[in-house]
C-alpha cells in the first residue's frame, strides 16, 4: 500500500516538473519570436526608390560673347582677333587671358559653358592639337544641344572638316586687306548680342561702341 502512494506521489511530481518546463520554454519561445511590447517598434524594411538627383552647381564664370578657339602656335594670330573683337565691343574668353593662380584647362571648361558663341581658329597646325579636337568636339555638340552658334575661321590654306565646311566658314588668312575687315565685320555682327537683349542675354541694354 505505501509504495502504491510513492508511486502515485513520484507520478504526479515528474508530471508537473514536465508541465513547468514546458510553460517555461514555451515563455522563452514567445519572447525571442514575439518583440518586447514595452521596446523600440522594429522598422519596417524601405522599399529602394529612384536616386536622388544632386543639385546643379551653380557657375560662377562671367558671360562671355565669344569663346575662341587656337592651336598654341597660333598664338599671336589669337591675341590680335580677340583684341579686334574687343574693341567692337565683345566680350572675348581667351585662353591666354587666364589670370595666375586659376586652373587652366578648369577656367576653360567654364568659359565654354558660359559663352554664347565658339570661333575656332583653322590653321595647319590646328587638327594636329589634341586639345583642340576636344574643343572642336565641344563647339559642334553645343550647337545641337544648346542653339549656340560656332564660326569656323580659316587663318590658313587647310581644308576644313566637314561639319566645319558647311557652316559658311569666314576667311581670315589676310590681314590688312579690305577683305578681312568685310569678314571680321561679319563676325561682329553674327556673335554681337541682341540690342534688346544685352549682352550674354542679360536684362541690361548693350551701349553701341
Amino acid at each position: 500500500m505505501l509504495d502504491d502512494v510513492i508511486a502515485v506521489i513520484s507520478g504526479a511530481t515528474a508530471l508537473a516538473s514536465t508541465y513547468f518546463g514546458y510553460v517555461a520554454v514555451r515563455g522563452q519561445i514567445r519572447r525571442r519570436r514575439s518583440p518586447d511590447p514595452a521596446g523600440p517598434p522594429v522598422p519596417e524594411p524601405l522599399e529602394a526608390g529612384p536616386p536622388v538627383p544632386e543639385p546643379p552647381v551653380p557657375d560662377s564664370a562671367p558671360g562671355y560673347d565669344v569663346f575662341l578657339s587656337y592651336a598654341d602656335a597660333d598664338a599671336d594670330t589669337a591675341r590680335r582677333l580677340a583684341g579686334r573683337l574687343r574693341d567692337a565691343g565683345l566680350e572675348v574668353f581667351l585662353d591666354a587671358w587666364i589670370g595666375p593662380g586659376l586652373v587652366a584647362s578648369l577656367e576653360k571648361e567654364r568659359a565654354l559653358r558660359a559663352s554664347a558663341n565658339g570661333v575656332l581658329l583653322f590653321s595647319r597646325a590646328t587638327m594636329a592639337d589634341p586639345a583642340i579636337r576636344d574643343e572642336y568636339a565641344a563647339l559642334l555638340q553645343r550647337v545641337h544641344s544648346g542653339g549656340r552658334r560656332f564660326v569656323p575661321a580659316l587663318i590658313d590654306d587647310v581644308p576644313l572638316p566637314p561639319f566645319a565646311r558647311i557652316r559658311r566658314p569666314l576667311d581670315l588668312r589676310v590681314p590688312g586687306t579690305e577683305a578681312f575687315d568685310a569678314q571680321l565685320t561679319a563676325l561682329v555682327r553674327a556673335v554681337r548680342p541682341d540690342e534688346a537683349a544685352g549682352p550674354r542675354g542679360d536684362a541690361t541694354p548693350r551701349t553701341a561702341p
